[in-house]
């Protein structure tokens, strides 16, 4: 129980330590980093890891798209350190900062579409696959008006200022709206219709971000599909109509207050997107210049009663409030009713002071103190500084009075906030139309419409990647009018605008910014401190950094032009987002360009951008640049080895000491690939698997590994007996075995990465290559999973199918660098000359020799049954046919190949399994087997899970190594003879206990073609294994492949649901298999 309790608080220090959930995947690996081991579930005697997460209290496991999430719950202990983790920020993105003498085109020329003929010698099943027809749907981007709370990566940009060159266009069929001055009338007048499905637009909002919050983990460094998910999650749906702006007199309710018995929420504006009276109380202490709020929280509940909690609020020496009397059942809840009423009393006109003497002379003071403040008032603040300035209460409606005041401007700005300035001289006020400041200065900027062509000029302006590239239209109704709002908003602010200060900015707002070498241009305030803000500039894609006095009021009669940026992907190679040379390749390549975009169809309302193919049409030979970026991201990923030291990792050591060396980074640039391209929201459909090996030695196929991750590999056997083949991972030279029906081609799933060279490849180690074969323990000990230095050696030619290298490590503690070659050559010659000198100091004696010889061949029948490993386990106890079978699933490969294991004796497997974890680790090697035979029972260690089984050996595969059955989980495996250890004599129940793995098939299920998917035997796993049912016996035979095994055909029953759910039918039902009795 110690250990149990020790694991079970270092897993809580690992989830405590990240922002949001794990996978249990994601939790094992920094359990491992951590505590140098993977989670011992099994030891702990537990199936599977989500099985010990959901039988300890403490932990919070929830499943999502078939993944099992785990969170840590926060005890009163715990509670800091998960609020502080909780208030991380997310590490900044620095990027170089570009010139903004680029902001528009410079290339020059006629525009014109590419050529209907033109063709490439790259694989042409792109144009067929994945470039999708434009679709007739209208499509508009309002990504911009949900832009929320993340800044948009800050790679690379390329910002342009406006210039008197002629920019080639391409006319439109239609068009959207007219932007310039004299069409803002026409605009203004479509608002209103506009705003009748903002609803739709919220709806989709929020089910863009449902699922994401748990997968977003604060980290020092981003990988490319996290950074990708975070650019999601600060975007809006884009759907494929156009949605509508937000109600003016649309109000925001939160309906899950977590306060109860309370005053209702105070009238003070708050930040957006907050419901935490706490956090709204920092805010507002913030904004009237009070200190910062103190909390005091002290139970009052009974000792052996449930707590009850009360908290004491002060701010300053003047203001102090109570939750008592309404008590709450935590802390966190008492510090918010506490929160509620200290706001209640700062916002509260009547508090203190005393009433006013006259509306006259409060109208009076007011204009002195708003002309204190240029850069105006919050009208939230106003009553708690009159009353501080001048010892007394504003009139109940002074807000009415400032309506009719002369003297004092009421400036709406944004979500219902007002401010208050001082009017100018010599000049009255107008009065206020409350429904003209709703349509132009409340709602955001209306999304962009775009052209109904299936072809556009554009002009890129951003790329980061192939998933993040931002660009701009050109038209008339496009580039011209931003060039005509750029003109207009620098002659206007030049002498005009309305300044801002902290206390005035509003994160998610838009405003107008004074950029150093850009002019006044549109941006959205991301974040903000003391002297700068962050700003996501709408028109151009990128963000950027300005001081506060540089930032004003944005004037309704620039909101009427939609922002111009657009967020794009190129279709097709989205995979290349993943590797960090494909990103530069388009960064290099694409910002600054004037360009022909083909979008494709918008069949995706969660996905912000937009799919496009882009060609060059500047020269006689259009380009498809989607292509030409593949090209050269494969050349740069060639691999070779020359005289000079390059850094590669050694991802394979054969048992014949033969050395498989892969690029730095390359293999994991793949496998980053395929996960993109796998999982997540650019998943695409799984080829089917192919019927028999190619003839072609060089046709790739990806295969899934143990560890969930996708590999490239090519087939190096044939077909056997089972159904299965060898296979060679080509990033990494390790062997695999696997179902022909689990491999995918590779060529019709992503060509480009089919393209892409193979990052492994076979070495030689010169002198040392027959020393190695003899010392590959302590070769794999130095290089394997090691990132290394390797050059070729002199002499030996490139044409060389493997080149003969030396390796270099680097030792403690100087750092220094190692020869691998020369340290195995002088250990194995340095052990042989041992080896000699044994022989001639341990030469037997010929007395003692001939002894030992009379003992082998005289010894007695009864001590020849003395080894216990010759015993044969009994028999498993079988059912008939008819008759039920309670099962628990083991391990599954398809409905044709699983293993079940007898639940009436699973408490006996525990026992056993624990039993054995104590009493194994006290065998020593000395212990080992010189020749075990097939059948013989041991057991042995398996290091993947750290915990000891009961084995069979299934065959001989060399004089040093054994195939080994684990009998009761249905796995094969191979381990060094020196790691079988005989049944420890203290767990009888070991020898005793049949064999709990009894391999089954389902019953009555055929697959839908020749064999199994493989996207129907990964369903198939995630339906069954670590799952119990009630099964119905229908068969008893023998395995096909192994007559002395039984095989069972079962029919798997949920009766864990209100309705018993037959999982052959379930199959049927999702299009997975067809039953055997229809056909």
């Amino acid at each position: 129980m110690a250990e149990k309790e020790q694991v079970i608080q270092a897993l809580r220090a690992t989830l405590l330590s990240v922002k949001g959930a794990l996978t249990l995947k994601q939790c094992n690996r920094d359990y491992k980093e951590l505590q140098g081991e993977w989670i011992p579930f099994k030891k702990l005697g537990y199936p599977s890891l989500e099985k010990l997460f959901l039988d300890v209290s403490g932990f919070k496991v929830s499943q999502v798209n078939g993944e099992w999430y785990v969170d840590a719950i926060a005890s009163q202990e715990t509670q800091h350190i998960a609020a502080m983790v909780a208030r991380q920020k997310p590490s900044k993105k620095s990027g170089s900062k570009v010139n903004y003498l680029n902001r528009l085109p410079k290339k020059q020329g006629i525009w014109r579409k590419p050529a209907s003929n033109n063709t490439l010698n790259y694989g042409s099943q792109y144009s067929n696959q994945y470039y999708r027809a434009k679709s007739g749907a209208p499509l508009n981007n309002n990504s911009y008006n949900n832009y929320k709370n993340v800044k948009p990566n800050n790679t690379h940009k390329t910002i342009e200022t406006k210039n008197n060159s002629t920019i080639p266009k391409q006319p439109t069929k239609t068009a959207t709206t007219e932007y310039s001055e004299n069409t803002a009338t026409k605009s203004s007048a479509q608002l209103p219709q506009l705003r009748s499905h903002s609803s739709v637009s919220e709806e989709h909002k929020q089910s863009a971000r449902t699922g994401k919050d748990i997968e977003n983990k604060s980290s020092g460094k981003v990988s490319a599909s996290q950074r990708l998910s975070n650019l999601r999650d600060r975007l809006s749906t884009v759907d494929l109509i156009p949605l509508q702006l937000p109600a003016a007199n649309n109000e925001i309710v939160d309906k899950s207050d977590p306060v109860t018995n309370v005053v209702p929420a105070h009238k003070l504006e708050a930040p957006p997107d907050c419901t935490s009276s706490v956090a709204k109380l920092e805010w507002t202490c913030r904004k009237l210049g009070l200190p910062s709020p103190v909390y005091k929280v002290q139970n009052i509940g009974p000792k052996r009663g449930p707590a009850s909690y009360d908290s004491t609020v002060k701010v300053g020496a003047s203001y102090v409030a109570m939750s008592y009397p309404n008590s709450s059942p935590s802390e966190e809840l008492a510090k918010e009713v506490a929160a509620v009423k200290l706001l209640e009393l700062l916002e509260s006109s009547e508090t203190e002071g005393v009433p006013t003497s006259s509306p006259t002379k409060a109208m009076s003071s007011l204009v002195d103190l708003v002309s204190e403040h240029e850069a105006g008032l919050w009208a939230s603040t106003v009553p708690f500084l009159y009353r501080k300035k001048y010892g007394e209460n504003l009139p109940t409606d002074w807000q009415d009075l400032v309506e009719n005041c002369p003297f004092i401007v009421i400036d709406r700005v944004a979500n219902g906030l007002s401010v208050l300035l001082l009017a100018k001289e010599g000049s009255l006020p107008l009065p206020v139309d409350t429904s003209v400041f709703d349509e132009a200065i409340e709602s955001d900027l209306p999304p962009l419409q775009f052209p109904e062509d299936d072809f556009w000029n554009v002009f890129i302006t951003v790329a980061n990647s192939t998933l993040e590239i931002w660009l701009r239209i050109i038209g008339p109704q496009y580039s011209d009018a931003f060039e005509t709002l750029l003109a207009d908003m620098a002659k206007y602010y030049d002498s005009s605008g309305t300044a801002v200060d902290k206390s005035m900015i509003i994160r998610d707002a838009w405003y107008a910014v004074n950029l150093d070498d850009g002019g006044w241009q549109r941006a959205k305030i991301m974040d903000f401190d003391e002297e700068t803000a962050s700003v996501f500039l709408g028109d151009h894609g990128d963000d950027d950094v300005v001081a506060l006095n540089k930032i004003r009021i944005l004037d309704s009669k620039f909101r009427k032009l939609p922002p111009q940026a657009i967020l794009c992907r190129l279709e097709g190679v989205e995979e290349l987002a993943a590797s960090a040379a494909a990103a530069e390749l388009v960064r290099r390549r694409l910002p600054g360009e004037v360009l022909v975009a083909a979008p494709g169809a918008r069949t995706d309302p969660t996905d912000p951008s937009i799919a496009l193919v882009l060609y060059d049409t500047s020269t006689q030979r259009d380009l498809n640049l989607n292509k030409e970026i593949v090209h050269d991201f494969c050349i740069s990923g060639a691999f070779s080895i020359t005289q000079k030291p390059c850094e590669v990792e050694v991802k394979c050591v054969t048992e014949e000491g033969r050395v498989w060396v892969s690029a730095a980074g390359g293999a994991d640039t793949v496998r980053a690939a395929l996960a993109l391209l796998t999982a997540g929201p650019y998943r695409r459909q799984l080829p089917a698997a192919p019927f028999a090996p190619s003839p072609n030695a060089a046709t790739l196929y990806i295969v899934r590994t143990l560890a969930g991750d996708w590999v490239r590999c090519t087939i190096i056997s044939g077909l056997d007996g089972e159904g299965t083949v060898r296979t060679q991972l080509v990033d990494s030279g390790l062997i695999l075995r696997a179902p022909l029906s689990s491999l995918v081609p590779l060529q019709t799933f992503s060509p480009a990465l089919n393209a892409y060279p193979f990052q492994a490849m076979l070495v030689r180690l010169g002198h040392a290559e027959r020393a190695a074969a003899a010392m590959v323990s302590r070769l794999r000990e130095l290089v394997l999973d090691q990132r290394v230095l390797c050059r070729a050696l002199p002499g030996t030619g490139a044409a060389s199918s493997a080149p003969h290298v030396e390796l270099f490590v680097r030792t403690e503690p100087q750092n220094m660098l190692a020869s691998v070659n020369n340290d195995i050559f002088m250990e194995h010659e340095y052990l042989n000359q041992d080896k000699v000198k044994e022989q001639k100091k341990d030469t037997p004696n010929p007395v003692e020799a001939l002894n030992k010889k009379k003992e082998r061949l005289y010894r007695t029948a009864s001590g020849a049954d003395e080894r216990p490993e010759r015993a044969a386990l009994p028999p498993p106890t079988l059912p008939s046919p008819g008759q039920c079978f309670d099962v628990y699933v083991a391990m599954a490969a398809n409905p044709w190949n699983f293993v079940v294991q007898p639940n009436s004796t699973r408490h006996m497997l525990q026992t056993m399994m624990s039993s054995l974890q104590i009493e194994c680790p006290k065998l020593s090697q000395t212990d080992a087997p010189l020749k075990p035979a097939n059948g013989e029972l041991y057991t042995v260690y398996y290091a993947k899970d750290l915990s000891w089984y009961r084995v069979t050996v299934a065959g001989s595969v060399s004089s040093e190594i054994v195939s080994v059955y684990f009998c009761d989980y249905g796995d094969l495996a191979l381990f060094e003879i020196q790691a079988l250890r005989p049944v420890p004599p203290t767990v009888p129940l070991a020898r005793t206990l049949p064999p709990q793995a009894i391999k089954a098939r389902l019953y009555d299920v055929l697959p839908l073609h020749q064999d199994w998917a493989v996207e129907d035997c990964i369903r198939f796993q995630e339906l069954c294994v670590d799952q119990q049912y009630v099964g119905i016996c229908k068969d008893v035979g023998k395995d096909p492949l192994n007559t002395n095994e039984p095989l069972l055909t079962l029919e798997l029953i949920d009766t864990s649901t209100d309705e018993d759910v037959y999982l052959n039918k379930q199959l049927v039902s999702e299009g997975r298999a067809r039953l055997a009795s229809a056909t």
